[in-house]
């Protein structure tokens, strides 16, 4: 970190020009002594110089102790059940969002103190701007678990239904078989739900956009992202591809729960 982190473009200039003004009135008092001539105008620069250097350095410190505060938010188990510790830490967050302009990093990391509160959504659109940048790969892997958590949230109420045995091959990648689309299926894998056919669609195009982006990352995923893009690509009828992140999620963690659904739809596809 350096002495501008964290501060917005004003109190970068409040900073930069109290110090200047507080190396000018040193320089003046210092001539003033020498030449035995009455200093009380430098001294009032000197007082001006330090409210100027003053504020700013006020807002570093309350910068970092929301940093510090940030990954406490982030490595919590789950988000708070109390409203007011809630609101509390997401006030923090939307201080260092307004903060965080130019930095990718810290921009990441408010994202995925959004999605540690529960607040999925709002640490998605924040997700979707950084990756828009073409972020580093350390800024790829802090956004992860956002997009997993969203990659659950928006197929939260797929209910998978197996394909027979007897299927053969699974549809082109990006594809979205007929039967998915519309929520009506006999014997593919599909969505099986009472929401409209433009609705059902628009979550599967959620659901590929989603699973895209985070197929995409230039970081390894951990096992519950594989068992997220598992269940999509079942549900976009990608049975091979969703049995491919079934194996990875179990080489990464043997324990990892995944939908018996899931698994007989990616196995039945995937294995003819």
């Amino acid at each position: 970190m350096n002495v501008f982190d964290g501060l917005l473009g004003y109190e970068k200039l409040m900073l930069v020009c109290g110090f200047i003004l507080f190396v000018f009135a040193l320089a003046a008092i210092t001539v003033m002594i020498v030449q035995r001539r009455d200093f009380k105008m430098a001294m009032a620069l000197i007082v001006l110089a330090i409210v100027l250097m003053g504020f700013p350095g006020i807002q570093a410190v309350k910068f970092s102790q929301d940093t510090v505060e940030l990954d406490r938010i982030r490595t919590q188990p789950q988000a708070p059940a109390d409203p007011a510790q809630k609101q509390q830490a997401e006030q923090t967050l939307a201080n260092l969002e307004q903060r965080a302009v130019g930095n990718p990093q810290l921009q990441a990391q408010v994202s995925d103190g959004y999605r540690a509160i529960g607040e999925v959504d709002k640490a998605y659109d924040l997700a979707k701007s950084v990756l828009r940048e073409k972020p580093s790969a350390q800024v790829q892997a802090t956004l992860v678990p956002v997009l997993t958590a969203k990659l659950n949230q928006v197929q939260a109420g797929a209910r998978i239904i197996a394909p027979p045995a007897a299927a053969t091959s699974a549809p082109a990648s990006g594809s979205v078989p007929p039967a998915v689309a519309t929520g009506a299926s006999a014997g593919t894998a599909s969505v099986a739900s009472p929401t409209p056919a433009p609705v059902a669609r628009e979550r599967e195009r959620q659901i590929a956009a989603i699973a895209s982006q985070l197929q995409s990352t230039a970081a390894p995923l951990p096992a519950a992202s594989h068992a997220a893009l598992a269940k999509a690509y079942v549900v976009l009828g990608q049975p091979q591809r969703a049995q491919a992140n079934v194996d990875a999620a179990r080489r990464i963690d043997p324990n990892i729960r995944i939908s018996a659904a899931v698994l007989r739809a990616a196995r039945a596809g995937g294995n003819p």
